[in-house]
């Protein structure tokens, strides 16, 4: 098959302009102290180095890219601590830019910027710093293409939606894990593309891409674990009675956190109450 370029986009705590997020509002100067605040700072930290790189570091298929764009005037001893981190992963490639910038516009442009004019389909995927991957998550983006190829080709972009996941609940009580089926959320989505095409991932609402492009939703197996504390913005406690898997799983939420992503829940456990004790 055509080579497929695997093109991935990860925004660490980088202020924008106020579009687009919750709690965004009051300017920049308050969304700048806001998200560079220490002790949001420590926990984003932590879903980073604890779940979201080891899980990205364990892709049984290695050759993709992540574009993590972070703000230039990221403060120390964080700036040091986050390249650090990325410079085991030859795939990330940092983008320090000016805080302020249009969340879409600078998003956009930054994946067109990174497509490779070679390839012949661009799969584009995001993940914030809070998420994780399950190993064979490139892979098998890569091999699912294949069925959806004949609707791609009638409009140049479609959408393969890994829709069986795992939320990481962490707060004062400790790590609660609940297996969800969630359809068309960003960590389990991949968008693909022309690679001189003029649109990107960016350019759609995720939750209705369905709407926009063919789709094919694969509810197994589970793919992806969505990060959720006081510092996300989306507030997933809300929802997750109604999003947890309907069928009993044959393994336990501990076990599935191990079999599918290579983590112990345990240590993570340990790791949690150990940052939150200091």
């Amino acid at each position: 098959m055509s080579h497929i370029q695997m093109l991935g986009l990860c925004r660490f705590s980088y202020p924008t302009g106020g579009d687009g997020f919750e709690g965004a509002g009051g300017g920049l100067a308050a969304n700048v102290a806001r998200l560079y605040d220490p002790a949001r700072l420590a926990r984003r930290f932590w879903f980073f180095e604890e779940i979201c790189l080891p899980t990205l570091a364990a892709q049984s298929d290695p050759d993709f890219t992540l574009l993590l764009l972070h703000g230039e005037a990221l403060p120390e001893p964080w700036l040091s601590r986050l390249q650090r981190a990325i410079a085991p992963l030859p795939q990330i490639r940092a983008l320090a830019l000016p805080e302020g910038r249009p969340h879409a516009e600078t998003c956009r442009e930054a994946m067109r910027a990174a497509r490779d004019p070679e390839a012949r389909v661009v799969g584009e995927f995001t993940l914030d710093d809070d998420d994780g991957l399950a190993p064979d998550f490139i892979a098998e983006a890569r091999a699912q293409f294949a069925p959806l190829r004949p609707l791609w080709k009638l409009r140049k972009r479609a959408a393969l939606d890994f829709n069986g996941g795992m939320v990481v609940q962490a707060g004062a009580g400790g790590i609660a894990l609940t297996p969800v089926q969630a359809d068309f959320w960003a960590p389990g989505l991949v968008v693909f593309f022309a690679p001189r095409s003029t649109r990107s991932i960016q350019d759609y609402n995720h939750r209705r891409l369905w709407s926009r492009m063919p789709a094919l939703t694969l509810p197994e197996p589970v793919m992806f674990l969505r990060g959720s504390h006081d510092s996300n913005d989306s507030r997933l406690e809300r929802r997750l009675p109604g999003l947890q898997r309907g069928g009993a799983e044959a393994e336990s939420p501990d076990a599935l956190l191990q079999s599918r992503f290579g983590l112990d829940a345990a240590a993570l456990r340990r790791s949690w109450a150990t940052l939150i004790g200091s």
